[in-house]
């Protein structure tokens, strides 16, 4: 019997597999990629994997710079803009997920630490938004941990690449004319937004503050602002809006509330901007996580991601029904047509938004917003969802700080008990009903999950 020697055969069929392998790694999304980071032909420094203490760094240096006064949905957005930079320069390295601005170039022989760095700190300076804060110093320090050569000379301008994508993604997305604050008339009938101290005050305008976002600002991932919006709140003259009303009045006033000293600790601990402080809960997080940079810039880009989708989302609901905020439903409680609402007309929330304290009588109590849905539940509920699904539990273990209750940590067992505290916490300062940070997380949540099913998802 003849035996057929099948070596050569094998050979050249594993061959063949190898070849269309790799091709289907190297390009999954059908990309033309243009790779010129090695002309010599050397190995990488890194063949796919970096420490997430570069991604880390900059993370909380973009932290620091955008702690600073910008309007919470413009904060998040730029926050978005950086994470997503540094997670398209580490992509474009090794393919791992899939990138959002920069998809059609490699270079798979930069360095990660120094597109990292590069990334976020071209990004920060394209979005001018450094002001003082010493972002050269910062930047030249990161670069110099970092061994000189090609491979490095490769990753600061992969970096440049990626700040300058995400840059020219979104210089359409309309930011300037949704972030004005332009004065508008107020409601007249009971339930209709009307101005809250001190634009309240005879003489001074009328502001419905970002009444523009919600239609102007292009989305991240969602298909439109709209795709989630929720149901009408409650009509005033309802019995539901008037448990909602009397728990507020009680629960969130300045005086004679009856807020227990663990419901005061929870609404000044969790007033916090959101986009700052659910950050800080993903790092403590990720610091109980063994995650290389590839994960932890994907969680970054993510988190902000979805956040910022949730704040336009937010947006366009709360002026699509222009509700009033229990600043205004208290104090004029007795002539809103339901005989059930005894009003207050001194009432006034537990917690100063904006302290004028040159002028107190010109304080700002409540966020000159139309009151739902809570946009603070909302950032709360998207981030949330991303942080469970990204780790596949609901079940944690983090000490949580917040930069309003200084010397507090408050421990959380659960995402869940994290997002409804965050949420809870606008019914105990007195800006927001039930309802709307019920429905605020909800929606948030909606978010997070389209956006994590949506985007950044593994590409291997």
């Amino acid at each position: 019997m003849t035996r057929i020697n099948l070596l050569p055969l094998l050979t050249i069929l594993l061959s063949s597999l190898l070849v269309i392998s790799s091709c289907k790694k190297e390009d999954v999304r059908s990309e033309r990629i243009s790779d010129n980071s090695n002309p010599l032909g050397k190995k990488p420094d890194d063949p796919g994997f970096a420490e997430n203490s570069m991604v880390m760094y900059w993370n909380d240096k973009t932290r620091i710079v955008l702690t600073g006064p910008f309007t919470p949905p413009a904060q998040s957005r730029h926050f978005a803009m950086v994470q997503i930079a540094v997670h398209d320069a580490l992509n474009a390295i090794k393919p791992k997920y899939e990138r959002f601005a920069m998809v059609n170039h490699r270079s798979q022989f930069a360095n990660p630490d120094a597109a990292v760095a590069s990334a976020a700190y071209w990004t920060l300076k394209g979005l001018n938004v450094q002001g003082l804060h010493p972002i050269d110093n910062w930047f030249n320090e990161s670069l110099a941990s970092i061994p000189d050569g090609e491979s490095k000379e490769a990753g600061k301008e992969l970096g440049k690449q990626s700040a300058d994508a995400i840059i020219a993604n979104r210089s359409t997305d309309n930011l300037a004319q949704a972030n004005l604050q332009l004065p508008q008339p107020d409601g007249i009938n009971p339930g209709e937004y009307q101005s809250t101290l001190p634009f309240s005050l005879p003489g001074m305008p009328k502001i419905k503050a970002l009444h523009q976002w919600g239609t102007l600002m292009t989305p991240f991932v969602t298909q439109s602002n709209s795709q989630f919006r929720p149901s009408a709140p409650y009509p005033v003259s309802s019995n539901e809006y008037v448990g909602d009303y009397n728990e507020v009045k009680f629960k969130g006033g300045k005086d004679n509330h009856t807020r227990t000293a663990d419901e005061d600790e929870i609404g000044r601990f969790w007033v916090e901007r959101s986009t700052i402080g659910w950050n800080r809960f993903a790092r403590n997080m990720i610091g109980n996580q063994k995650l290389d940079a590839w994960k932890t810039a994907r969680l970054f880009a993510l988190l902000h991601t979805a956040i910022t989708d949730g704040a336009s989302g937010c947006f366009e609901a709360k002026y699509h029904y222009n509700y009033w905020r229990p600043e205004t439903a208290i104090r004029l409680g007795d002539a809103d047509g339901n005989a059930q609402t005894a009003g207050d007309p001194n009432w006034l929330p537990g917690y100063i938004e904006g302290p004028n304290l040159a002028n107190p009588a010109a304080n700002m109590y409540t966020p000159p917003i139309a009151e739902y849905p809570s946009a603070h539940a909302n950032f709360g509920g998207a981030a949330s969802e991303i942080l469970k699904l990204f780790f596949g539990t609901d079940q944690i273990f983090v000490n949580q700080t917040s930069t309003t209750t200084p010397g507090v940590t408050r421990h959380y067992s659960s995402l869940a008990q994290a997002a409804r505290d965050n949420s809870l916490s606008r019914i105990y300062v007195g800006y927001h009903f039930r309802l709307a940070i019920i429905i605020g997380e909800e929606q948030g949540k909606q978010i997070g999950n389209y956006v994590f099913n949506n985007s950044f998802r593994p590409v291997e």
